[in-house]
């Protein structure tokens, strides 16, 4: 007795579902020889039989979906008396079974007449008016139904009849338009039909698995419980950043052994904002509350080869930029030779993540908890905008998006948040104040 397991089609496969069986029980199968149809998450597909046999048994029912690997049907021993070939089409060659296998009587068919020669496989052409029980794959049938072509007057080269795409193709290239209207066909030779290719899974992925760091793992479930736990929602906007980018020139060539960063600018222009906004300085706590927290504590993620961590300048809202400056060089280097330490990684309230070095110009972050946002920034690009006087002009432009946990910060707070922090960029010198 040979096993019938729902195959795997392809990577992430993880369940089938049966559409239809192209057999039913008791009927004889030829090896490669479709049995049924199945429904993947990317496509519908046939399953050829492994064994040849008599299908003894359908276990899995059509419209019931099972994992992979599940047993579907049964086949059941039976003697062949001619060698099994893969050559589908030429059926005499194929299997002749004794039927006395299953238990029924050893007869010759009652319609042995209708019977393709020397095979048990009957070629049907139905009437026109019974196209229910005409044998076609669903490629066929798709294609027959768009081309206008009745299916009872093609004939079909796969197992037991079965009309198949190159039957389809076939009638058409016999036919002439006024031929194809009457619906008649002449059907090919078993000796001159292509040899059926059976349909097999698609061959998985290969590679080798790599254990990962501590760090890596961290990150990973970090990242997850996030995302699963904290119902984000995101905002962007654009920011002229003309004046901040003649603010930096200025100050680095007074002071050119102290170099400020973009991202110096951003922590202040930040801690600033949050300053006029406490209620997005907060977190949202196990026993739903919000906590509002008295000090303003900026994460600045970093990239490392051992995956990313985030440091935390303390205090931002009472140092100055230079200060700030300072303190985010420090901890950068740290992070990047992993000597940072636990403190110097505890306690953020909001933290941002600047990939606009790379050149990635728009991003949305994942929230590190139990914090409630996170600012994504991107590139400073030149861009054509349109001035006050309809004027076209090129300008520095980057563009920052916010991500909110919709607990604690609604999307009201966090649009508000994204103005005031506009405004204090664009007008960066009050920053200095």
């Amino acid at each position: 007795m040979a096993e019938v397991h729902m195959p795997k089609m392809g990577d992430g496969m993880e369940e089938g579902k049966i559409l239809r069986w192209l057999k039913k029980e008791g009927d004889l199968v030829a090896i490669e020889e479709p049995i049924a149809e199945i429904e993947t998450d990317k496509a519908s597909v046939e399953i050829p039989a492994e064994d040849a046999g008599v299908l003894s048994r359908i276990i899995v029912k059509e419209g019931e979906t099972v994992p992979v690997g599940e047993l579907i049907a049964l086949i059941g021993d039976a003697k062949v008396s001619a060698s099994v070939t893969s050559n589908l089409p030429n059926m005499n060659a194929e299997l002749v079974m004794d039927r006395t296998a299953t238990g029924e009587a050893g007869t010759a068919p009652e319609n042995a007449e209708a019977e393709a020669p020397g095979g048990p496989f009957p070629l049907e052409i139905p009437s026109e008016g019974d196209h229910e029980r005409i044998k076609s794959s669903p490629l066929a049938r798709k294609m027959a139904e768009t081309l206008g072509i009745n299916l009872a007057m093609v004939t079909g080269t796969g197992p037991n009849g079965r009309i198949l795409e190159r039957d389809i193709n076939a009638f058409t290239s016999r036919t002439s338009t006024s031929q194809r209207s009457k619906q008649t066909a002449v059907p090919p030779t078993a000796s001159t039909a292509p040899p059926i290719r059976p349909m097999l899974p698609a061959p998985e992925a290969t590679g080798v698995d790599m254990d990962i760091s501590k760090m890596r793992k961290a990150i990973a479930r970090r990242t997850v419980a996030s995302k699963q736990q904290v119902p984000h929602f995101y905002l962007t906007m654009p920011v002229i950043m003309d004046s901040a980018v003649g603010l930096l020139q200025e100050l680095n060539t007074q002071s050119p052994s102290t170099k400020i960063t973009i991202n110096d600018l951003i922590v202040k222009a930040v801690a600033v904002t949050l300053e006029k906004m406490p209620d997005v300085n907060v977190s949202y706590t196990p026993d739903d509350k919000i906590r509002h927290y008295d000090k303003i504590n900026i994460g600045i993620a970093v990239g490392s080869e051992e995956g990313l961590t985030i440091p935390v300048i303390q205090d931002c809202g009472s140092k100055n930029l230079r200060q700030i400056s300072k303190e985010a060089k420090e901890l950068i280097a740290k992070a990047r030779t992993g000597g940072l330490s636990l403190q110097e990684m505890s306690g953020g309230t909001f933290s941002i993540s600047n990939l606009g070095m790379y050149g990635i110009e728009e991003f949305a972050a994942i929230i590190n908890p139990p914090e409630s946002a996170i600012l994504a920034v991107g590139a400073v690009i030149p861009e054509v905008t349109v001035d006050e006087a309809g004027a076209f002009i090129v300008r520095k432009m980057m563009r920052v998006t916010l991500s909110c946990d919709h607990r604690a910060v609604d999307g009201l707070l966090g649009a508000q948040f994204l103005h005031a922090l506009r405004e204090a960029l664009e007008k960066p010198y009050n920053l200095l104040t």
